[in-house]
C-alpha cells in the first residue's frame, strides 16, 4: 500500500475543480486532481458545450424560417446524423485536451471513484493506495434526477439524448426546465413530434414568467406539445415497441422515446463523507461564507456546493479561483460574487441578470419594459425581442430580463453596467459599433 501526499486535492475534474487545481498550482501549491468518469466533466463532453453546437443548425434553421416571405424562400434542413458527427469532433477532444493541460502543469492525477476513510484521506477505486492533502476541494458536479414509477426504466437522460444516433419520430421530455426546453427545441426543429410533461402550470419558474410565457406561445406555436400540471404514472412498452405514457390527469399517448429532464442532485453521496465530517444535505453540500463545508479544511465547489448562486460554469471557474486564494492564504475576505447571467435556449433565448422584475417591484424600483422588435438590430432578423430593466432608486440598473435570439449577448451589456453601478448618463457615454447589440444598450433603459 502506497500513501501519496499533497497540499491540495481536488476531486472532480470539471470546470470547477480544474479551475481550483490551476489556480492552486499556479500558487506553488503541490496539486493532485481525481476524476472516475470523463476529464472536462459534464459540460463539454455531455453537456452545455455540445448542446449548443446541436443549437447552432437549430437556430440557423430558426433564423431562416423567420425571414420566409421577407427576402428569404426556402431553408436547409438538419442531417442529424451529420449534426452529431460535427459534435462528436468536438468532445472527442475534449479529453485528451484536459489531460494534456494538467501535465503540462504539473498537476498529479488519478483515475477512480475517490472515498473518504477519515479527515484528510481518500482511497481511490479499489485500490488499497490512499492519497492525504491538507485540503479537499469537492467538485463532484452533479447528475440527472432519476424517478420512480411503473415502467420508469424505459426513460433515459440528457446523456443518452447527447448521443442520439438517430432522431426519433416522437420524443417526449418530462420536466420543463433549462434542459427540458433547449432539446425540446432542437428536436421540434429537426422534425420530431415533440411533448413536454411538467408538474407545474408554467416552465422555468427561475425566470421572468412574462418571458416565459411567450416563449412557451411560440412552442406551442412551433407543433411542441405542453401537458401541464401532470406527471408520468406509468410508461409501457407497446407490441410495435413504442412506449405507452400514462399521466395522472388521465392522458394517454405513444412516443418513441422519453427522457428525464426534471433536474439534477449533487455526486456526493456514496463518498462515505461521513468519515470526513462533512455534512451533506439531500440537493448539496453546505457551505460557509468561505466555501468550507463543516470540515474547516474540504471546500465544495461549483454544481455539488451549496452556495446561493446559479450552478453554472462561470461560476464554477469563480468558486474554484477563489477556493484556491483560501487554501494559498491570498485572502481572508467572504465570497462576494458579481451579478451572474442565467440563459435558457429556447426556440428564442431567454436570459437575466440582477434582481428579477418582481423582485425589483417588491423593492419599490422602477421596471422599463421594452419592445424592441422594431430597432434595426433586431428588425433584419424579424426577432421578437422585449427587454424588461429595473432600475433602483438612484436610477442604476440592478436587474434585466431579455427574451432574443441574441438574448445571451444582450444580457452580457446588463452585466457590466450592474457590476459597475452605471447610471444611464455613464452608460450613454460609451460608443458602441452601429448597428449592433452595443450601439441600441443605451436605449434599453
Amino acid at each position: 500500500m502506497v500513501e501519496y501526499q499533497y497540499e491540495v486535492g481536488v476531486i472532480g475534474a470539471g470546470p470547477a475543480g480544474l479551475a481550483a487545481a490551476f489556480a492552486a498550482k499556479a500558487l506553488g501549491k503541490k496539486v493532485v486532481i481525481l476524476e472516475q468518469y470523463l476529464w472536462g466533466g459534464t459540460c463539454p463532453n455531455y453537456g452545455c458545450d455540445p448542446k449548443k453546437i446541436l443549437l447552432a443548425a437549430v437556430e440557423n434553421i430558426k433564423r431562416q424560417k423567420a425571414l420566409q416571405t421577407r427576402g428569404l424562400h426556402g431553408y436547409s434542413q438538419i442531417n442529424w446524423s451529420d449534426l452529431m458527427a460535427h459534435k462528436q469532433r468536438y468532445v472527442d477532444a475534449v479529453q485528451p485536451r484536459k489531460i494534456r493541460g494538467l501535465d503540462q502543469a504539473g498537476i498529479a492525477r488519478f483515475y477512480g471513484h475517490a472515498s473518504f476513510i477519515n479527515e484528510d484521506t481518500v482511497r481511490v477505486g479499489d485500490s488499497k493506495d490512499t492519497i492525504r492533502a491538507s485540503d479537499w476541494v469537492i467538485a463532484t458536479g452533479q447528475r440527472p434526477q432519476t424517478l420512480n414509477f411503473p415502467g420508469s426504466g424505459y426513460t433515459q437522460n440528457s446523456e443518452d439524448f447527447l448521443n442520439m444516433p438517430n432522431m426519433p419520430e416522437d420524443v417526449t421530455f418530462i420536466g420543463a426546465g433549462f434542459v427540458g426546453v433547449e432539446f425540446a427545441t432542437i428536436t421540434n426543429t429537426v422534425g420530431a413530434h415533440t411533448r413536454i410533461v411538467t408538474e407545474g402550470q408554467t416552465a422555468l419558474r427561475s425566470f421572468d414568467q412574462i418571458l416565459v410565457q411567450q416563449l412557451i406561445t411560440e412552442m406551442q406555436e412551433s407543433g411542441i406539445e405542453w401537458y401541464f400540471n401532470a406527471t408520468v404514472c406509468r410508461i409501457d412498452k407497446a407490441l410495435t415497441g413504442r412506449l405507452v405514457v400514462k399521466l395522472t390527469n388521465g392522458t394517454t399517448f405513444e412516443t418513441d422515446r422519453v427522457f428525464l429532464t426534471a433536474g439534477r442532485i449533487g455526486n456526493f453521496d456514496q463518498m462515505n463523507l461521513a468519515a470526513a465530517g462533512v455534512a451533506c444535505q439531500v440537493a448539496d453540500l453546505p457551505v460557509d461564507e468561505h466555501l468550507r463545508t463543516s470540515n474547516s479544511h474540504v471546500y465544495a465547489v461549483g454544481d455539488v456546493g451549496g452556495s446561493p448562486v446559479p450552478k453554472l460554469v462561470p461560476t464554477g471557474n469563480y468558486e474554484g479561483r477563489y477556493v484556491a486564494q483560501v487554501i494559498a492564504g491570498k485572502t481572508n475576505a467572504p465570497i462576494s460574487y458579481p451579478t451572474t447571467p442565467i440563459v435558457v435556449f429556447g426556440s428564442q433565448h431567454i436570459a437575466q441578470t440582477g434582481l428579477t422584475v418582481a423582485a425589483g417591484r417588491t423593492a419599490g424600483y422602477r421596471v422599463i419594459d421594452m419592445d424592441m422588435s422594431d430597432v434595426i438590430t433586431f428588425f433584419r432578423y424579424h426577432d421578437q425581442v422585449r427587454v424588461r430593466v429595473v432600475l433602483d432608486h438612484n436610477d442604476c440598473i440592478v436587474g434585466a430580463s431579455v427574451i432574443a435570439a441574441e438574448a445571451e449577448e444582450v444580457i452580457n451589456y446588463f452585466v457590466t453596467a450592474i457590476n459597475e453601478r452605471r447610471t444611464l448618463a455613464e452608460t450613454q457615454a460609451n460608443l458602441y459599433a452601429y448597428p449592433s447589440l452595443g450601439s441600441e444598450f443605451a436605449t434599453f433603459y
